[in-house]
């Protein structure tokens, strides 16, 4: 393992030249460019917040505050859902590169996951943004945000090296990642409050809520909440509980992946 993850070290350029040419391809032939890393999560929280806090009559009597709430949980969803889907398929999408050019297969997966991240980033500075036009108060709560970005990235990392290598051999994994994401949004507090906590009313029972919070997603939610909303430390065991997941599944998935790397080729 410390032999292949040496070799994708020596591979940096390489890798932010994908990193680069994903963003690039992101947003190729769009007349505005760029500027969707805004428009995007603006819209996308538009539409949760018609559909789920108007429609649903999920924000309350303050809905600004639900909006902000929904926005967070939109925010990092889409960052593990996209890094994941783009995942399932990323060493059949890059097979001439397979069949012609020798390089570490990691930096497959590497590359997509910081290109997320970097959308991500985009979207948090507009959450950000929005808390600051809203004259939230600053607390040094939000020092914590580096730390619970990274745990996160670290979390998308590892799993898109376990579905990237079933990607490469069962070209139904895409399918498979999509229900599974879908299922993961419905199950994670996104647009609903899944704990009793500041004046609102969790809808999961007290006694559920240690099953509810194994999944490692809704521990992220709230320690972002927490950090951004809230004005508190997040809660120091579930975000440990996360890193822990994220450190065992990244080791192993790297292991898996970079093992059977030599076996791509014959598969795509």
């Amino acid at each position: 393992m410390l032999v292949n993850a040496r070799r994708v070290l020596q591979r940096r350029e390489t890798i932010w030249l994908l990193v680069s040419g994903n963003l690039r391809a992101g947003h190729r032939d769009k007349v505005l460019g760029n500027i969707w890393n805004l428009l995007d999560p603006l819209l996308f929280i538009g539409v949760y917040f018609l559909v789920f806090g108007v429609g649903l009559r999920q924000s309350g009597d303050d809905p600004m505050a639900f909006v902000l709430y929904m926005a967070v949980g939109v925010l990092a969803y889409n960052f593990l859902q996209g890094t994941l889907a783009q995942a399932a398929s990323c060493v059949r999408a890059n097979s001439g590169i397979l069949h012609s050019v020798a390089f570490p297969k990691a930096i497959l997966p590497i590359s997509l996951s910081f290109s997320r991240l970097y959308d991500f980033a985009w979207g948090l500075l507009v959450l950000l943004a929005i808390v600051f036009a809203m004259q939230i108060p600053i607390s040094w709560a939000m020092a914590w945000l580096p730390a619970i970005v990274v745990v996160q990235w670290l979390l998308c990392l590892g799993l898109a090296f376990w579905v990237a290598h079933l990607g490469a051999f069962f070209a139904d994994t895409v399918n498979v990642v999509g229900v599974l994401t879908r299922l993961l949004f419905f199950g994670s507090p996104i647009f609903y409050y899944a704990r009793s906590q500041e004046g609102h009313e969790g809808i999961v029972p007290e006694r559920y809520l240690a099953i509810y919070y194994s999944n490692p997603l809704a521990c992220l939610m709230e320690a972002y909440r927490d950090a951004i909303l809230w004005q508190r430390s997040p809660r120091l065991e579930e975000l440990l509980y996360v890193a822990a997941i994220s450190g065992v599944s990244l080791l192993l998935g790297f292991t898996i992946f970079s093992r059977a790397e030599g076996r791509f080729a014959k598969y795509v």
